[in-house]
Protein backbone atom coordinates (compact mmCIF):
# COMPACT_ATOMS: atom_id res chain seq x y z
CA UNK A 1 0.00 0.00 0.00
CA UNK A 2 2.73 2.78 0.82
CA UNK A 3 4.26 1.53 -2.11
CA UNK A 4 1.47 1.92 -4.04
CA UNK A 5 0.74 6.15 -2.73
CA UNK A 6 4.32 6.49 -3.05
CA UNK A 7 4.40 5.61 -6.94
CA UNK A 8 1.39 7.94 -6.76
CA UNK A 9 3.02 11.26 -5.51
CA UNK A 10 6.06 10.94 -7.17
CA UNK A 11 3.71 10.72 -10.51
CA UNK A 12 1.94 13.95 -9.29
CA UNK A 13 5.14 15.90 -8.34
CA UNK A 14 6.24 15.08 -12.40
CA UNK A 15 3.31 16.21 -13.87
CA UNK A 16 3.38 19.21 -11.90
CA UNK A 17 7.15 19.89 -12.36
CA UNK A 18 6.89 19.21 -16.23
CA UNK A 19 3.70 21.78 -15.99
CA UNK A 20 6.04 24.26 -14.34
CA UNK A 21 8.73 23.48 -17.22
CA UNK A 22 5.94 24.23 -20.06
CA UNK A 23 4.42 27.81 -18.27
CA UNK A 24 8.48 28.83 -17.53
CA UNK A 25 9.19 28.38 -21.18
CA UNK A 26 5.22 29.89 -22.41
CA UNK A 27 6.67 32.67 -20.59
CA UNK A 28 10.44 32.95 -21.99
CA UNK A 29 9.24 32.86 -25.22
CA UNK A 30 6.06 35.15 -24.98
CA UNK A 31 8.65 37.93 -23.66
CA UNK A 32 11.27 36.60 -26.26
CA UNK A 33 8.69 37.57 -28.87
CA UNK A 34 7.47 40.76 -27.13
CA UNK A 35 11.22 42.29 -27.73
CA UNK A 36 11.53 42.54 -23.83
CA UNK A 37 15.21 41.70 -24.15
CA UNK A 38 16.43 41.56 -20.33
CA UNK A 39 12.95 40.05 -18.84
CA UNK A 40 13.41 37.33 -21.44
CA UNK A 41 16.52 36.65 -20.60
CA UNK A 42 15.74 36.42 -16.98
CA UNK A 43 13.21 33.97 -18.14
CA UNK A 44 14.79 31.96 -20.79
CA UNK A 45 18.06 31.54 -18.77
CA UNK A 46 17.18 28.97 -16.53
CA UNK A 47 15.67 26.95 -19.04
CA UNK A 48 18.81 27.23 -21.03
CA UNK A 49 20.82 26.22 -18.31
CA UNK A 50 19.41 23.02 -17.89
CA UNK A 51 19.28 22.03 -21.69
CA UNK A 52 15.39 23.68 -23.31
CA UNK A 53 16.62 23.96 -26.74
CA UNK A 54 14.06 27.01 -27.78
CA UNK A 55 15.35 28.37 -24.63
CA UNK A 56 18.68 27.91 -25.61
CA UNK A 57 18.91 29.61 -29.03
CA UNK A 58 16.39 32.82 -27.35
CA UNK A 59 19.15 33.05 -25.22
CA UNK A 60 21.64 33.45 -27.93
CA UNK A 61 19.45 35.68 -30.08
CA UNK A 62 19.23 38.13 -27.02
CA UNK A 63 23.18 38.19 -26.56
CA UNK A 64 23.21 39.03 -30.10
CA UNK A 65 21.37 42.04 -29.41
CA UNK A 66 22.95 43.15 -26.25
CA UNK A 67 21.68 42.00 -22.67
CA UNK A 68 23.08 45.12 -21.94
CA UNK A 69 23.12 47.20 -25.18
CA UNK A 70 26.59 45.45 -26.76
CA UNK A 71 26.58 41.68 -28.15
CA UNK A 72 28.77 38.92 -26.88
CA UNK A 73 29.44 36.80 -29.67
CA UNK A 74 31.38 34.10 -27.96
CA UNK A 75 28.10 33.94 -25.56
CA UNK A 76 26.09 34.01 -28.82
CA UNK A 77 27.83 30.86 -30.35
CA UNK A 78 27.95 29.06 -26.43
CA UNK A 79 23.85 29.10 -26.54
CA UNK A 80 23.53 28.26 -30.23
CA UNK A 81 26.02 25.39 -29.93
CA UNK A 82 23.66 24.01 -26.87
CA UNK A 83 20.49 24.21 -28.62
CA UNK A 84 22.41 22.89 -31.99
CA UNK A 85 23.12 19.60 -29.77
CA UNK A 86 19.49 19.21 -29.06
CA UNK A 87 18.49 19.59 -33.13
CA UNK A 88 17.25 23.11 -33.25
CA UNK A 89 17.39 23.71 -37.16
CA UNK A 90 18.16 27.21 -37.01
CA UNK A 91 20.65 27.30 -33.78
CA UNK A 92 22.69 24.82 -36.15
CA UNK A 93 22.19 27.09 -39.31
CA UNK A 94 23.74 30.20 -37.43
CA UNK A 95 26.31 28.39 -35.67
CA UNK A 96 27.17 27.49 -39.29
CA UNK A 97 27.58 30.96 -40.31
CA UNK A 98 29.21 31.59 -37.15
CA UNK A 99 32.18 29.51 -37.59
CA UNK A 100 32.04 30.45 -41.50
CA UNK A 101 32.81 34.04 -40.46
CA UNK A 102 34.76 33.39 -37.51
CA UNK A 103 32.35 35.60 -35.43
CA UNK A 104 32.73 34.83 -31.51
CA UNK A 105 34.57 31.80 -32.65
CA UNK A 106 37.70 30.94 -34.87
CA UNK A 107 36.68 30.71 -38.30
CA UNK A 108 36.81 26.91 -39.42
CA UNK A 109 35.28 26.06 -41.90
CA UNK A 110 34.48 22.07 -41.34
CA UNK A 111 32.64 23.45 -38.43
CA UNK A 112 30.50 25.60 -40.30
CA UNK A 113 30.04 22.51 -42.73
CA UNK A 114 29.29 20.38 -39.94
CA UNK A 115 26.26 22.18 -38.54
CA UNK A 116 25.08 23.56 -42.11
CA UNK A 117 24.60 19.45 -42.63
CA UNK A 118 22.96 19.25 -39.32
CA UNK A 119 20.73 21.89 -40.24
CA UNK A 120 19.62 20.82 -44.05
CA UNK A 121 19.09 17.60 -42.36
CA UNK A 122 16.73 18.87 -40.28
CA UNK A 123 14.99 20.35 -43.22
CA UNK A 124 15.98 24.22 -42.67
CA UNK A 125 16.18 25.85 -46.51
CA UNK A 126 18.40 28.82 -45.92
CA UNK A 127 21.10 26.14 -45.04
CA UNK A 128 20.38 24.09 -47.79
CA UNK A 129 20.90 27.27 -50.03
CA UNK A 130 24.50 28.12 -47.96
CA UNK A 131 25.19 24.66 -48.51
CA UNK A 132 24.47 25.17 -52.30
CA UNK A 133 26.73 28.18 -52.41
CA UNK A 134 29.83 26.36 -50.88
CA UNK A 135 29.46 23.24 -53.53
CA UNK A 136 29.06 25.84 -56.44
CA UNK A 137 31.69 27.63 -55.59
CA UNK A 138 33.73 24.62 -54.24
CA UNK A 139 34.88 26.60 -50.62
CA UNK A 140 36.04 23.80 -47.92
CA UNK A 141 34.32 21.32 -50.12
CA UNK A 142 35.00 19.75 -53.91
CA UNK A 143 33.28 21.67 -56.05
CA UNK A 144 30.13 19.69 -57.10
CA UNK A 145 27.84 21.51 -59.47
CA UNK A 146 25.21 18.50 -59.41
CA UNK A 147 25.02 18.43 -55.45
CA UNK A 148 24.91 22.47 -55.52
CA UNK A 149 21.77 22.09 -58.01
CA UNK A 150 20.12 19.36 -55.73
CA UNK A 151 20.34 21.90 -52.69
CA UNK A 152 19.20 25.10 -54.42
CA UNK A 153 16.27 23.31 -55.83
CA UNK A 154 15.45 21.31 -52.04
CA UNK A 155 15.38 25.28 -50.70
CA UNK A 156 13.43 26.47 -53.84
CA UNK A 157 10.73 23.45 -53.43
CA UNK A 158 10.41 25.12 -49.70
CA UNK A 159 9.61 28.55 -50.78
CA UNK A 160 13.22 30.38 -50.83
CA UNK A 161 13.04 33.11 -53.31
CA UNK A 162 16.42 33.43 -53.98
CA UNK A 163 17.31 29.87 -54.34
CA UNK A 164 13.90 29.26 -56.74
CA UNK A 165 15.76 32.18 -58.75
CA UNK A 166 19.16 30.55 -58.62
CA UNK A 167 17.51 27.29 -59.55
CA UNK A 168 16.21 28.73 -62.70
CA UNK A 169 19.57 29.91 -63.46
CA UNK A 170 21.22 26.93 -62.99
CA UNK A 171 18.60 25.46 -65.45
CA UNK A 172 18.68 28.03 -67.90
CA UNK A 173 22.32 27.95 -68.25
CA UNK A 174 22.71 24.12 -68.00
CA UNK A 175 25.06 24.01 -65.18
CA UNK A 176 24.46 20.84 -62.40
CA UNK A 177 21.87 19.92 -64.37
CA UNK A 178 20.30 19.56 -68.38
CA UNK A 179 19.38 22.79 -69.99
CA UNK A 180 15.42 22.76 -69.62
CA UNK A 181 14.62 26.30 -70.42
CA UNK A 182 10.83 26.12 -69.63
CA UNK A 183 11.22 24.57 -66.41
CA UNK A 184 13.56 27.49 -65.91
CA UNK A 185 11.15 29.85 -66.16
CA UNK A 186 8.72 28.63 -64.21
CA UNK A 187 11.09 28.33 -61.06
CA UNK A 188 12.25 32.31 -61.90
CA UNK A 189 8.30 33.64 -62.59
CA UNK A 190 8.11 31.69 -58.77
CA UNK A 191 11.03 33.98 -57.03
CA UNK A 192 9.66 37.23 -59.19
CA UNK A 193 6.24 36.59 -57.90
CA UNK A 194 7.65 36.38 -54.76
CA UNK A 195 8.82 39.68 -54.76
CA UNK A 196 12.54 38.93 -55.22
CA UNK A 197 13.67 41.78 -57.27
CA UNK A 198 16.98 39.98 -59.13
CA UNK A 199 14.34 37.48 -60.21
CA UNK A 200 11.77 40.13 -61.76
CA UNK A 201 15.09 41.60 -63.30
CA UNK A 202 15.78 38.54 -65.00
CA UNK A 203 12.11 37.66 -65.60
CA UNK A 204 12.19 40.56 -68.18
CA UNK A 205 15.59 40.03 -69.40
CA UNK A 206 14.06 36.62 -70.71
CA UNK A 207 10.81 37.96 -72.09
CA UNK A 208 12.15 41.41 -73.68
CA UNK A 209 12.39 39.79 -77.05
CA UNK A 210 9.36 38.09 -77.31
CA UNK A 211 7.07 39.51 -74.87
CA UNK A 212 8.26 43.00 -74.41
CA UNK A 213 4.78 44.06 -72.25
CA UNK A 214 5.32 41.59 -70.07
CA UNK A 215 9.19 42.29 -69.42
CA UNK A 216 8.30 45.73 -68.70
CA UNK A 217 5.77 44.88 -66.46
CA UNK A 218 8.36 43.24 -64.57
CA UNK A 219 11.29 45.36 -64.87
CA UNK A 220 9.29 48.10 -63.66
CA UNK A 221 8.12 45.33 -60.16
CA UNK A 222 12.04 45.14 -59.98
CA UNK A 223 12.64 48.83 -60.05
CA UNK A 224 9.22 49.61 -57.39
CA UNK A 225 11.81 47.22 -55.36
CA UNK A 226 15.61 49.73 -55.55
CA UNK A 227 16.64 47.25 -58.88
CA UNK A 228 19.02 49.96 -60.63
CA UNK A 229 19.77 47.51 -63.05
CA UNK A 230 16.12 47.25 -63.90
CA UNK A 231 15.76 50.65 -64.72
CA UNK A 232 18.73 51.26 -66.68
CA UNK A 233 17.14 47.83 -69.34
CA UNK A 234 14.09 50.00 -69.44
CA UNK A 235 15.87 52.97 -69.82
CA UNK A 236 17.62 51.25 -72.65
CA UNK A 237 14.38 49.58 -74.03
CA UNK A 238 12.68 53.37 -74.72
CA UNK A 239 16.08 54.48 -75.53
CA UNK A 240 16.61 51.91 -78.77
CA UNK A 241 12.44 51.36 -79.30
CA UNK A 242 12.87 47.55 -78.24
CA UNK A 243 9.62 45.75 -79.08
CA UNK A 244 8.07 49.15 -78.37
CA UNK A 245 7.59 52.54 -79.33
CA UNK A 246 10.78 54.93 -78.86
CA UNK A 247 10.05 57.26 -76.02
CA UNK A 248 12.71 59.41 -75.01
CA UNK A 249 11.61 61.02 -72.25
CA UNK A 250 11.05 57.59 -70.40
CA UNK A 251 14.32 56.48 -71.32
CA UNK A 252 15.61 59.75 -69.84
CA UNK A 253 13.21 59.20 -66.78
CA UNK A 254 14.26 55.75 -66.10
CA UNK A 255 18.42 56.57 -66.97
CA UNK A 256 18.19 59.14 -64.26
CA UNK A 257 16.58 56.69 -61.83
CA UNK A 258 19.29 53.58 -62.18
CA UNK A 259 21.76 56.90 -61.58
CA UNK A 260 19.74 57.96 -58.31
CA UNK A 261 19.70 54.05 -57.40
CA UNK A 262 23.59 54.02 -57.58
CA UNK A 263 24.29 52.29 -60.77
CA UNK A 264 26.84 54.68 -62.26
CA UNK A 265 26.68 53.72 -65.26
CA UNK A 266 23.69 54.82 -66.38
CA UNK A 267 24.87 58.44 -66.22
CA UNK A 268 26.49 58.42 -69.57
CA UNK A 269 23.10 56.60 -70.91
CA UNK A 270 21.51 59.52 -69.13
CA UNK A 271 24.06 62.14 -70.99
CA UNK A 272 23.25 60.04 -74.53
CA UNK A 273 19.75 60.43 -74.09
CA UNK A 274 19.83 64.11 -73.43
CA UNK A 275 21.93 64.88 -76.04
CA UNK A 276 19.92 63.20 -78.48
CA UNK A 277 16.36 64.12 -77.39
CA UNK A 278 14.10 66.02 -79.98
CA UNK A 279 11.69 68.59 -79.56
CA UNK A 280 8.72 67.53 -77.51
CA UNK A 281 5.99 66.01 -79.35
CA UNK A 282 1.99 66.51 -78.49
CA UNK A 283 1.05 63.67 -76.34
CA UNK A 284 -2.59 63.73 -78.08
CA UNK A 285 -2.21 64.47 -81.71
CA UNK A 286 -6.16 64.71 -81.97
CA UNK A 287 -5.91 67.41 -79.63
CA UNK A 288 -4.73 69.66 -82.23
CA UNK A 289 -7.80 69.28 -84.88
CA UNK A 290 -10.14 69.30 -81.80
CA UNK A 291 -12.04 72.70 -81.41
CA UNK A 292 -11.30 74.18 -78.13
CA UNK A 293 -14.77 74.91 -76.08
CA UNK A 294 -14.60 78.55 -74.65
CA UNK A 295 -13.94 79.10 -70.99
CA UNK A 296 -16.31 81.22 -69.72
CA UNK A 297 -15.33 84.01 -67.42
CA UNK A 298 -17.02 82.75 -64.24
CA UNK A 299 -15.23 79.36 -64.56
CA UNK A 300 -12.14 78.52 -62.02
CA UNK A 301 -8.75 79.33 -63.98
CA UNK A 302 -6.31 76.88 -64.67
CA UNK A 303 -3.53 77.22 -62.00
CA UNK A 304 -0.30 77.33 -64.36
CA UNK A 305 3.61 77.76 -63.81
CA UNK A 306 6.66 78.41 -65.70
CA UNK A 307 9.97 77.03 -65.93
CA UNK A 308 11.57 79.79 -63.45
CA UNK A 309 8.77 78.23 -60.67
CA UNK A 310 9.99 74.59 -61.98
CA UNK A 311 13.59 75.18 -61.70
CA UNK A 312 13.24 76.31 -57.80
CA UNK A 313 11.95 72.95 -57.20
CA UNK A 314 14.26 69.94 -55.47
CA UNK A 315 15.50 68.27 -58.44
CA UNK A 316 15.65 65.07 -56.81
CA UNK A 317 11.50 65.11 -55.92
CA UNK A 318 9.53 62.82 -57.99
CA UNK A 319 5.91 64.45 -59.63
CA UNK A 320 3.43 62.74 -61.32
CA UNK A 321 2.70 63.82 -64.91
CA UNK A 322 -0.95 63.10 -66.15
CA UNK A 323 -0.76 64.70 -70.14
CA UNK A 324 1.51 66.57 -72.42
CA UNK A 325 -0.18 68.72 -74.60
CA UNK A 326 0.16 72.04 -76.96
CA UNK A 327 -1.55 74.48 -75.65
CA UNK A 328 -2.95 76.62 -72.32
CA UNK A 329 -6.85 75.98 -74.03
CA UNK A 330 -5.93 71.93 -73.85
CA UNK A 331 -4.05 71.66 -70.41
CA UNK A 332 -7.12 73.80 -69.18
CA UNK A 333 -9.52 71.55 -70.73
CA UNK A 334 -7.43 68.32 -69.68
CA UNK A 335 -7.91 69.49 -66.19
CA UNK A 336 -11.59 71.03 -66.36
CA UNK A 337 -12.79 67.59 -67.29
CA UNK A 338 -11.18 65.16 -65.13
CA UNK A 339 -11.77 67.51 -61.88
CA UNK A 340 -8.63 68.18 -61.20
CA UNK A 341 -8.38 72.03 -60.55
CA UNK A 342 -7.94 71.71 -56.68
CA UNK A 343 -5.49 68.75 -57.27
CA UNK A 344 -3.12 69.89 -60.73
CA UNK A 345 -1.52 72.83 -62.20
CA UNK A 346 0.00 72.83 -66.00
CA UNK A 347 3.76 73.94 -66.23
CA UNK A 348 4.65 75.84 -69.25
CA UNK A 349 7.71 73.82 -70.63
CA UNK A 350 8.05 75.87 -74.07
CA UNK A 351 5.51 77.59 -76.60
CA UNK A 352 3.75 74.60 -77.32
CA UNK A 353 4.48 72.28 -74.62
CA UNK A 354 2.59 72.37 -71.10
CA UNK A 355 2.67 69.51 -68.97
CA UNK A 356 -0.39 68.63 -66.17
CA UNK A 357 1.57 67.33 -62.76
CA UNK A 358 -0.55 66.75 -59.44
CA UNK A 359 0.43 69.79 -57.60
CA UNK A 360 1.34 67.63 -54.30
CA UNK A 361 5.18 65.63 -55.08
CA UNK A 362 7.00 63.20 -53.30
CA UNK A 363 10.40 62.32 -51.69
CA UNK A 364 10.78 58.78 -53.71
CA UNK A 365 8.74 56.84 -56.26
CA UNK A 366 7.18 54.22 -53.72
CA UNK A 367 5.53 56.85 -52.10
CA UNK A 368 4.61 58.67 -55.10
CA UNK A 369 2.83 55.13 -56.51
CA UNK A 370 0.99 54.56 -53.66
CA UNK A 371 -0.20 58.46 -54.10
CA UNK A 372 -1.55 57.67 -57.64
CA UNK A 373 -4.00 54.75 -56.07
CA UNK A 374 -5.54 57.16 -53.26
CA UNK A 375 -5.24 60.49 -55.59
CA UNK A 376 -6.42 59.44 -58.95
CA UNK A 377 -9.02 57.09 -60.80
CA UNK A 378 -7.59 54.14 -62.87
CA UNK A 379 -9.02 55.65 -65.90
CA UNK A 380 -5.92 58.38 -65.11
CA UNK A 381 -3.32 56.10 -63.15
CA UNK A 382 -2.78 53.77 -65.98
CA UNK A 383 -1.23 56.62 -68.26
CA UNK A 384 0.26 58.73 -65.39
CA UNK A 385 4.12 58.81 -65.10
CA UNK A 386 6.35 59.34 -62.39
CA UNK A 387 8.96 61.90 -62.89
CA UNK A 388 11.46 63.54 -61.14
CA UNK A 389 12.09 67.48 -61.23
CA UNK A 390 15.18 67.46 -62.86
CA UNK A 391 13.98 65.32 -65.78
CA UNK A 392 11.83 68.38 -66.51
CA UNK A 393 14.11 70.29 -66.09
CA UNK A 394 15.58 69.36 -69.72
CA UNK A 395 12.22 68.88 -71.15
Amino acid sequence: MFNRFRVIITAVLLLSSTSAIATDLERCQALFLKGEVVPAYQACLPLAQVGDVQAAFNVARLQAIGIEGTPDWGKVVKWLTVSAAGNHHEAAYNLAIAYQLGKGVTADQQQALKYYQQSVELGNPKAMRNLALLYEKGEGVEKDLDQAFSLYQRSAEQGLADSQLKTGLMLLQGEGVEKDPQVARYWIELAAESGDDKAQLALGVLLIDFDPYRAIHWYNQAVSRGNPYAAHNLALVYFEGTGVPVDMMQALAYAETSNELGNGVSEALYQKILAQLQQPIVSDPQSISKPMATVESDRPRLEERNLEWLKAQPARHYVVQLARLNSHNSAESFIQEQGLLNTAHAVVLDTHDYVVLLKQDFSDIATAQNALKVMLPQSLTKDAWIRSYRSLYTH
